[in-house]
């Protein structure tokens, strides 16, 4: 199953990519439109109860092991191995966005219970597609390319959360949000199809399903990569949820107290939420960029501790008590940090899985796990630290700022088991 088999053409990046950005926009609503859609329509948003929902619907993401073996192991003879657990998955997630603008309740409390089962089922779809195109990635893309190509599609995966987002919440000031949900469900289910024009590796041979995992899970290196792998995000959920709340109770747009609306008629959400996720947004679509080219060009090692650094210390930015146009540029260096170390991740990450031709898929998908885990680890500290430091004062840097400091230091400790790795096994030159 060697890649050379298959001319790899700039065509196939750009449809993997649209399918990452189907990813982004998924990941927008839930981060961006969902909270600021309750918060607008039911007048009340509990962060906690936001973050548990974000939590619950990360859960189908830590177990990719599963959707790679499934993706590793069986294959259709006409669509091949991987296309089949692309199309199918993602089909489910849009019937189920076709099904939510039908159910929609009249309480916040039920809403959120709506969008956290709805979101469990999309959730479980989107993510056993995405290890499925992760694999057909693997399969046939050079590995002298794997940084730029994953940085590229994840770079349209940040585009896809602006369009999830942003956009999406500019546009929900002309049009009915359940108009939106089915206009998503199309384009999820039509860019999975597009992956039918990529030529798939034919009739694989049979997979030893046992003595592959025997081998990846015997092997100490394997098991530094999965505890980098659970380090290096686990901040990154904290981010999402917490640093444009943040921004917009500084701006004196939500009441700290249980973040709900401030007197102000004349201000939209919706516009403030959409300039805070696209600046948030433009700053992972630059890391990703910058970050996968200087991880293929440079070296591997220096652009991971890099991305340590940046992640580490870009979030302490926000403490500074200086005018919100500042805490705007501040968060858009937290989404490049996020950006360059999801690319320079991944490059480290593929090419440990290319290792294992046989099972790649799978080998990518634990790490991935590893890394989803993480961040909902992280995500459920920070609920803890949240309302534990919210029960004993209502300084609201205070309470951020403990948030923000445990989340900078957690996310060093990723450094540990990424200097016990072979550096000859990682780095390109």
């Amino acid at each position: 199953m060697e890649n050379n088999k298959i001319e790899y053409k700039n065509l196939y990046t750009g449809i993997f990519s649209l399918n990452y950005f189907t990813q982004g926009v998924n990941s927008g609503m839930f981060i961006s439109v969902v909270p600021i859609y309750i918060l607008i329509t039911y007048g009340t948003l509990d962060p906690a109860a936001i973050a548990f929902m974000v939590s619950i619907i990360l859960i189908p993401a830590t177990i990719k092991l599963i959707y790679g073996l499934l993706s590793d192991k069986i294959s259709f003879k006409k669509l091949g191995r991987r296309k089949p657990w692309i199309i199918l998955p993602a089909s489910l997630s849009g019937i189920v966005w076709l099904i939510i603008p039908f159910l929609l309740p009249s309480t916040a409390a039920d809403a959120i219970r709506l969008f956290t089962i709805g979101g469990l089922f999309i959730a479980f779809g989107m993510f056993m597609s995405d290890t499925a195109t992760d694999g057909f990635i693997l399969d046939i893309c050079p590995k002298e390319q794997l940084g730029r190509t994953q940085g590229f599609c994840w770079s349209l995966r940040a585009i896809g959360i602006i369009t999830g987002g942003p956009i999406v919440l500019l546009t929900l000031l002309f049009l009915p949000i359940e108009f939106l949900f089915i206009c998503l469900a199309i384009v999820i289910i039509f860019s999975s199809m597009l992956t039918l024009f990529i030529p798939d590796i034919k009739n694989p041979k049979d997979v030893d399903v046992i003595a592959n995992l025997k081998l990846i899970f015997r092997r100490s290196e394997n098991w530094k990569v999965f505890l980098f792998s659970f380090f290096i995000m686990i901040g990154a959920g904290v981010t999402n949820i917490f640093v444009s709340l943040y921004i917009l109770i500084e701006a004196g747009l939500v009441n700290p107290t249980g973040a709900t609306l401030n007197s102000l008629e004349d201000v939209s959400l919706y516009e403030y939420q959409a300039l805070l996720t696209l600046i948030f947004s433009l700053g992972i679509f630059a890391g990703s960029i910058i970050g996968g080219i200087f991880t293929d060009k440079k070296s591997r090692r220096i652009a991971v501790l890099l991305s340590i650094f940046f992640i580490s210390t870009s979030i302490l930015l926000l403490l500074i008590p200086v005018p919100v146009i500042l805490l705007l540029i501040f968060s858009a260096i937290v989404g490049f940090s996020n950006g360059w170390g999801f690319s320079s991740y991944t490059a480290i990450a593929s090419e440990y899985s290319q290792q294992y031709p046989e099972m790649d898929s799978t080998y990518y998908s634990i790490c991935v796990s590893f890394v989803n885990f993480g961040t909902l680890v992280g995500l459920i500290l920070a609920v803890i630290v949240f309302s534990t430091v919210s029960r004993t004062t209502t300084d609201i840097r205070e309470i951020y700022g403990i948030l923000f400091i445990f989340t900078s230091i957690i996310s060093i400790l990723a450094l540990i088991p990424f200097l016990m790795l072979d550096r000859d096994q990682y780095e390109i030159n």
